[in-house]
């Protein structure tokens, strides 16, 4: 089985359909989305649209999906901070959501374990947990299920992959940073993986990023897909959101 794995949307339309075009040049046979379709950029709908066209065989819930649901539920009780963007955008996007995708959204799961492998979106101990070094990885390694685990959630495309040595346990960091890079997932090892944001890059490389995972040869192959930033930061200044979500994206920080 091949996986197309699509993560951190947030939003961002235009950065998707650039990405779905790129994929539809590839061979893939499911769709497994990592979270955060909301939050941050201007289209929730359009993009919880495109997400359910791909009727994905697995849906993961992200942190902003998770908030956004929440504040649904209860606007008056969600303990989110006046000042911040994440709410600020939250508040915008509990306003936009159509009911149909909200009740999608809320058919997110947490974690999914299949025969040989896991997904979820942050960390494996906790939640919402960032996997962003080597030493977090290292700590998340004792909540495995699979020795191969899918997230999302840093919005950095990253392998940390460990094996045993005669000389004990040996961790690997593997960034993928070009356009394409493909990855075989080396015998008996534990690895983290993270294919990277589509709709807001954070590596210093302001390309979407997906990945497409083989089940049966225990490959990937990384993709990094331009899309119109300038288009998204023009939606961006002209439905009044906050100025720094378009800035960020000419850096990919």
């Amino acid at each position: 089985m091949r996986y197309l794995l699509l993560s951190d949307v947030h939003s961002n339309h235009i950065a998707l359909e650039a990405v779905l075009r790129h994929a539809k040049t590839k061979r893939w046979e499911e769709v497994i989305f990592l979270g955060d379709a909301v939050g941050y950029y201007t289209h929730p709908n359009q993009v919880l649209n495109l997400i359910r066209d791909l009727n994905p065989s697995i849906n993961i819930l992200g942190n902003h999906d998770d908030l956004l649901i929440k504040f649904r539920a209860e606007p008056h009780h969600m303990a989110l901070r006046e000042d911040s963007i994440v709410s600020e955008v939250i508040q915008i996007h509990a306003k936009e959501i159509s009911d149909e995708n909200m009740s999608y959204l809320q058919s997110f799961r947490d974690r999914v374990l299949l025969d040989d492998f896991e997904v979820a979106h942050g960390g494996l101990r906790s939640q919402w947990e960032y996997l962003s070094s080597l030493q977090n990885a290292q700590s998340n390694a004792p909540f495995l299920q699979r020795d191969f685990c899918i997230i999302g959630h840093t919005h950095v495309p990253i392998i940390y992959a460990s094996v045993e040595t005669p000389k004990g346990e040996m961790w690997r960091t593997v960034p993928f940073r070009n356009t394409q890079t493909t990855y075989r997932l080396p015998p008996k090892a534990k690895v983290f993986f993270n294919p990277g944001s589509i709709g807001q890059p954070r590596d210093g490389i302001t390309l979407a990023s997906y990945a497409i995972f083989d089940a049966s040869l225990r490959s990937i192959e990384h993709f990094r897909v331009e899309f119109d930033i300038f288009q998204v930061q023009r939606n961006i200044r002209e439905l009044n959101y906050p100025e720094v979500l378009a800035k960020r994206l000419s850096v990919g920080k």
